[in-house]
């Protein structure tokens, strides 16, 4: 017996047909490659599309970042027209003090010098006559003499904010600057804004009016837009260019070309009419347009503009780059290389078959029982899983259900209803708790871009504004220190949503030099941490353990009335 084992186990390379070796080789080859090739063809699919959605988020996000700039910057300015509108110099003026002029116009040099937002600085009287005009060119701010003073009395934006009630402010389209009825040279973009100056017995004596320099706006726009990709265009409601990739496009219709948006992209405009914000494919470009409304009111209102992402669909796809190709060969190679070694084996194993038929019966006995202890095992946990968990659950159901058919006179059939819709729900949950127990954004995005997004759907659901402070490296964390931050900010967000009692919190996430640094407050109600120990609720020692585990630090500040703050240290191996 010993001598059969030993050549049985002997190398029969020789023996063995080379054709049949290359013939199996080939066989395995293809379909190996075939199967890689699938695999490959569907991971490329899925992160195409991957791409994509990062793609519209990114559009988006862009499109809402430059929409939040443009109202802060009009919002600010509304603030100082207001606040000039209220100087007691012009009340003085209006009441006839003949050394006000004066004392406004330095004033006005005085804010013009440091404000350097605004082009001009005007007060008109009723008739629509210049009476105080300082003016910028470039850093130099000087007052206009009276001999030069104009009338804006035949002006769009005289005609329509002199006759607002007081308090009201009157903000005119983005144009170009107009002086003596021709476009200033160089062409300087403007937005001019108004409201009604008024005495002590409310009649409306004059306009004071803003020109905030439109060029600075532009370029503001331009920085923000300025790290993403694609493009940014800035279009008003008549489908005109007021910001384009080529500067020559813009302000076509005041400088006499006939270049816009409308006529460029006219299926895309129409699509842009009909909604505030929209988001669609043109041809190998994905447009995302938001309308904001300079004046605050509707997005239709006359002085409303169009922010426009274009972002070519290019940046979604994949392209193969030497390193993949080379990964490609090296697999083939590697393929190729094991599908012969499996073919010889395979061609050897066939010679030494008549030399294990005896043992052969003792291994099908073998697995047989093994089969036998698997399937056993399976029907225990079928079991296990159907009657101990589901019958429970089922249960549950169906003696809530029968309680909420008995007479209500006892009032608790809307209680036991409501009782039944949980009960049902904690079925579907147990999918979706099993599916989200790890979330693939922590995987394909990294640690930053996870937590802003449980961040912006934790704000969607809750309710709580989160103000969020990132400051991570750009090579990605080790995943368990990553994993386990983002599991006690998942716990700490849901207990200030639980238990806090209030609509704001702070998240600063900051990794230093091997150390990894996670703060949470809330102003909320607090409570007394001496409390924890009689309650059996397992967050904070979740919490807490998860820092230790690592070899972090986790500490709990917190008091009746004074909110929560968690601060945990992580640390960071390898660095």
């Amino acid at each position: 017996m010993t001598q059969r084992t030993s050549q049985a186990q002997s190398p029969v390379d020789d023996a063995a047909p080379r054709a049949a070796v290359w013939l199996r080789a080939a066989a395995a080859s293809s379909t190996a490659i075939l199967l890689v090739a699938g695999m490959a063809g569907l991971a490329a699919l899925i992160e195409v599309r991957h791409r994509g959605t990062l793609l519209h988020a990114e559009g988006e996000h862009l499109v809402s970042l430059e929409r939040e700039f443009l109202s802060r910057e009009i919002r600010s300015v509304r603030s100082d027209l207001l606040f000039l509108a209220e100087q007691p110099s012009l009340d003085s003026l209006l009441r006839g003090d003949e050394d006000a002029r004066e004392k406004i116009e330095h004033e006005y040099l005085l804010f013009a010098r440091a404000k350097p937002l605004y082009d001009q600085i005007r007060f008109l009287d009723a008739s629509g006559q210049e009476i105080v005009r300082v003016n910028r060119r470039g850093d130099t701010v000087e007052a206009v003499p009276e001999s030069s003073l104009q009338s804006k009395a035949s002006r769009y934006y005289f005609r329509q904010a002199i006759g607002l009630p007081a308090g009201d402010v009157f903000v005119s389209p983005l144009d170009l600057n107009v002086e003596h009825g021709q476009i200033e040279q160089p062409p300087k973009p403007v937005i001019r804004l108004a409201t009604p100056v008024v005495d002590t017995e409310g009649v409306h004596r004059g306009l004071l009016v803003l020109n905030y320099a439109g060029a600075r706006l532009l370029g503001e726009l331009r920085e923000v837009a300025g790290a993403a990709r694609g493009q940014m265009m800035l279009v008003n409601r008549q489908g005109e260019y007021l910001q384009a990739p080529n500067p020559e496009l813009e302000w076509g219709w005041l400088l006499g070309h006939s270049t816009s948006f409308r006529s460029d992209h006219p299926e895309a405009w129409e699509r842009i009419l009909r909604t505030e914000r929209t988001q669609l494919t043109i041809g190998d470009a994905l447009l995302t347009a938001q309308w904001v409304a300079l004046d605050g009111n509707r997005s239709t209102a006359q002085n409303g503009v169009v922010i426009i992402s274009r972002i070519p669909m290019s940046e979604a796809r994949l392209r193969p780059g030497p390193g993949s190709i080379l990964l490609a060969l090296a697999t083939l190679v590697t393929i190729g290389t094991l599908a012969f070694h499996w073919a010889r084996a395979s061609v050897t194993k066939r010679d030494h078959e008549r030399h294990i038929a005896e043992s052969e019966g003792r291994l099908r006995a073998l697995s047989s029982s093994l089969l036998a202890a698997q399937e056993e095992e399976r029907r225990s946990l079928s079991r296990t899983l159907h009657d101990e968990l589901g019958q429970r659950v089922t249960a549950i159901a169906l003696d809530l259900k029968s309680a909420a058919q008995r007479p209500h006179g006892d009032g608790r059939g809307p209680w036991l209803g409501r009782a039944i819709e949980k009960t049902e729900a904690l079925l579907s949950s147990l999918h979706e708790i099993a599916t989200r127990v790890r979330p693939s954004v922590l995987d394909d995005l990294g640690l930053a871009d996870a937590i802003e997004s449980f961040v912006a759907d934790f704000q969607e659901r809750t309710g709580v504004a989160v103000d969020v402070e990132l400051g991570l490296p750009s090579r990605d964390l080790p995943a368990s220190t990553a994993e386990n931050a983002y599991r006690i900010l998942q716990e700490a967000l849901s207990n200030v949503a639980a238990h806090a009692g209030t609509d704001r919190a702070r998240v600063r996430l900051i990794a230093t030099p091997g150390e990894l640094e996670l703060c949470i407050e809330d102003g909320g109600s607090g409570f007394d941490p001496s409390e924890l120990r009689k309650t059996t609720r397992l967050g904070m020692l979740g919490m807490r353990e998860r820092a230790e585990l690592l070899g972090g630090e986790f500490e709990l500040e917190s008091a009746p009335g004074q909110g929560t703050t968690i601060r945990v240290r992580l640390p960071i191996p390898g660095r």
